[in-house]
């Protein structure tokens, strides 16, 4: 009995060890989060506005200044839920954006991978402020949707794990997690 004893408190001593020594680059809660997100009616269009906090963990910051590329995307979905029946989807929008250091420059620049545009920036932090407030963006036109019927839009947004360069996708298997995405953001539309 006092070797069984013995052997289990070497056991719980060694997994506290293992807790205390785990890594620092252990993913951190909450590098994406959504604060809020509405949509409006202007004319025929509902526009969505959103908030984003982007809190990237220091690997990803520190990939990004040794010159890879960090993809980042939005996704949004217009569905309608049916009791008996798959959900029916109205609109699925993904917006991309493809962050890129400039060392020489030492300037970010901001592809918008949809739409083609470039802004250019001083900083990481700068870029990251501009994508944490979206405005205006045309969601879906009014005449698609029933009227009196209840929508829902469902947001997410993080690190675009498909876009991601190659040795960053690799190395995202074992070591550093990569697969940082917000959880998802619901809210209604009824036209």
């Amino acid at each position: 009995m006092n070797l069984l004893h013995l052997h289990r408190n070497r056991v719980l001593w060694l997994i506290l060890l293992l807790l205390m020594l785990r890594p620092a680059y252990v993913k951190a809660d909450n590098e994406f989060v959504i604060s809020s997100a509405s949509t409006r009616l202007n004319g025929s269009v509902y526009f969505m506005d959103a908030r984003f906090e982007i809190n990237l963990p220091s690997y990803i910051a520190s990939a990004f200044e040794k010159g890879f590329d960090l993809p980042i995307s939005m996704e949004v979905e217009v569905i309608k839920y049916r009791d008996y029946w798959f959900n029916e989807t109205f609109v699925t929008i993904r917006q991309q954006y493809l962050l890129q250091y400039h060392a020489i420059l030492d300037s970010v620049t901001l592809l918008n991978v949809n739409a083609g545009s470039r802004q250019h920036f001083s900083s990481l932090k700068d870029a990251l402020a501009f994508l944490s407030a979206l405005q205006n963006y045309p969601l879906l036109d009014n005449n698609a949707l029933k009227q009196g019927q209840p929508y829902h839009a469902i947001l997410q947004f993080g690190i675009d794990l498909a876009e991601l360069p190659i040795p960053l996708k690799s190395s995202s298997w074992w070591e550093n997690d990569w697969d940082l995405v917000s959880e998802p953001m619901e809210w209604s539309i009824t036209p």
